[in-house]
């Protein structure tokens, strides 16, 4: 199949079925170019910003960064943080814990800066937790700078705030950049108004790449041109961390995907957020000191080791409650549990993994006194966001995206929220399902694993890195047999082990297929959605098939 075409033609029919059509489009997305990024100044406030930060550097006032304690906020912060030291502006950054119960700057923060002589505070990834607290802040002669990408609902008062945001922006033409993303173009409008070469941001482009990955937006426009380059800088990265990250990783040796950003490096930064030490995450992309460095690396390893304990407890948990619904699992259209033992830090992990399993939103909220702490997924054309919006009268604050949110509710309202998501979901859960395709259709080409060759990968390389808005280009295969299968992960949900046809094999993995793989696998037949990657094993780079779907031949 792919000989009958030049990979250029290829992309083409490609990108076609993915709406874009114009010839401009399609170069763009095959060859983006740091000439391509908008102007930051499309934003209506990045003028008055930059200029209160030149502002601040000339009156040598102290910034505090504050940023979110997820993996694009602790990127972001950390981003901002070395670009306004390298430029002069003396500058310290506050990562919050997840246990905090404020989200975004609060009173109690604020005097925390005021405490240590802070004139002005820019939030990355995250807004404010009350306009009286801004307010508070001006009381001590403070400002506040407002950098965010969350969907939300803007205020009467929200002209009191400098705010960057692209989904409140009228002006700018992109409205999907990650936090991290949207620090950039802040770094990126105060390097056009000082004069400064535009390198001094994007030697550091793979600390956003990370962010952009983690935060799952869509993998187009200038977030595809962030991944795109910031995967080739992170070869030869200029943060000590990241370098000794890839190599206790082995990663140092390969050419890196959003693959390995997603799987091995966002969770190990993920994790001191989650259950760790949020501020430890930024120090990861800041500090010089080998020993500090190996500190971190350990401690990351250890959290992500709890991480994946109080995932299995929180899973099977949830499991137990889901079974205990005495619902058949093909009739279940949304989940929404709650438990006082769940931790408030590992409750979207789980949320993620069990709306993959059922194809539902799920909604998982963990108590902690009056109060209950939900992460939310969502699936489809379902808005997690919109549908927290419709009710946000009985909750305490929520924010997000359209299939990731979270918000905190009193207990004394869980009941009344559960029954709306059980009322409102089937519905909208109906309407989704109709636009669904069988898996078998679910591929863009057909191509045999042993026709794999150079350019399958040449045309996998043009249209990557892959991600939200831009997924791998699938492909279909028939009877295919298995060996050496072996689960692995928490609750073995995962598997790897030998694919192969004919004469030819391949290592493969399926990430959240174990269930489909049944003990005697040896003796069936199977066809296969996938995508073929290039790993490094045992020093050598070899071909291995990532599974997007399995089904065995009946």
């Amino acid at each position: 199949m792919l000989d009958e075409k030049s990979t250029e033609e290829l992309i083409k029919d490609l990108l076609e079925k993915r709406g874009q059509e114009s010839q401009h489009q399609i170069e763009k997305f095959m060859n983006p170019e740091y000439k391509d990024f908008k102007n930051p100044f499309d934003f209506e406030n990045m003028e008055k910003i930059v200029n209160r930060i030149i502002l601040a550097r000339e009156n040598k006032e102290k910034i505090f960064i504050y940023g979110d304690y997820d993996v694009d906020g602790i990127s972001g912060t950390a981003f901002l943080t070395r670009f306004f030291n390298e430029i002069g502006i003396d500058t310290n950054y506050y990562i919050p814990s997840r246990n905090e119960t404020d989200y975004g700057v609060s009173k109690k923060s604020i005097d925390y800066f005021h405490k240590r002589q802070g004139k002005l505070v820019i939030t990355v990834d995250t807004g404010y937790n009350t306009i009286e607290d801004v307010r508070y802040a001006k009381s001590l002669g403070m400002e506040v700078i407002v950098t965010d990408h969350h969907k939300t609902v803007k205020e009467k008062f929200d002209d009191e705030i400098l705010y960057l945001n692209p989904k409140l922006s009228k002006t700018y033409k992109f409205q999907y950049l990650s936090g991290a993303g949207v620090a950039f173009k802040l770094a990126q409008g105060l390097c056009m108004s000082l004069g400064l070469d535009m390198g001094i941001i994007y030697k550091y482009l793979d600390i956003v790449m990370i962010g952009t990955i983690a935060d799952v937006v869509p993998m187009i426009d200038e977030n595809r041109l962030i991944i795109k380059k910031g995967l080739k800088i992170i070869k030869n990265t200029k943060v000590k961390g990241l370098s000794y990250l890839l190599n206790y990783l082995r990663l140092n040796k390969k050419t890196l995907t959003t693959t390995d950003v997603s799987y091995y490096i966002s969770p190990l930064i993920n994790s001191l957020g989650r259950v760790g030490i949020s501020r430890m995450g930024a120090d990861f992309f800041l500090k010089e000191d080998e020993f500090d460095l190996y500190n971190i690396i350990e401690e990351m390893k250890e959290q992500n080791r709890q991480r994946r304990t109080l995932e299995k407890h929180i899973y099977d948990d949830a499991m137990r409650k889901i079974k205990n619904l005495k619902l058949p699992l093909d009739k279940l259209s949304v989940i929404f549990l709650s438990s006082a033992k769940w931790h408030p830090g590992v409750i979207g992990v789980v949320s993620s993994r069990l709306t993959i399993k059922f194809n539902v939103p799920v909604i998982l909220v963990a108590i902690d006194g009056d109060y209950g702490k939900a992460s939310c997924r969502s699936v489809g054309n379902i808005s997690i966001f919109n549908l927290l919006s419709n009710v946000k009268h009985l909750l305490e604050r929520y924010g997000g995206h359209d299939l990731a949110a979270g918000f905190v509710v009193h207990k004394e309202k869980l009941n009344e929220l559960r029954e709306y998501f059980i009322r409102t979901i089937p519905r909208l859960k109906e309407e989704d399902n109709k636009a669904k395709k069988d898996y078998e259709k679910s591929f863009d080409f057909e191509l045999s694993v042993k026709d794999l060759g150079e350019k399958a990968f040449d045309f996998m390389e043009k249209m990557g890195p892959f991600g939200s808005s831009n997924p791998h280009p699938l492909f279909f295969d028939s009877d295919l047999k298995l060996d050496n299968i072996k689960r692995f992960g928490v609750d073995f949900r995962h598997f790897n082990g030998i694919i192969y046809k004919d004469n030819v094999s391949y290592n493969a993995v399926g990430f959240e297929l174990a269930d489909e793989i049944k003990e005697d696998y040896i003796n069936k037949t199977y066809n296969i959605v996938y995508y073929p990657e290039k790993i490094i094993l045992n020093n050598e780079e070899v071909t291995q098939i990532i599974l997007k779907s399995i089904k065995e031949n009946k």
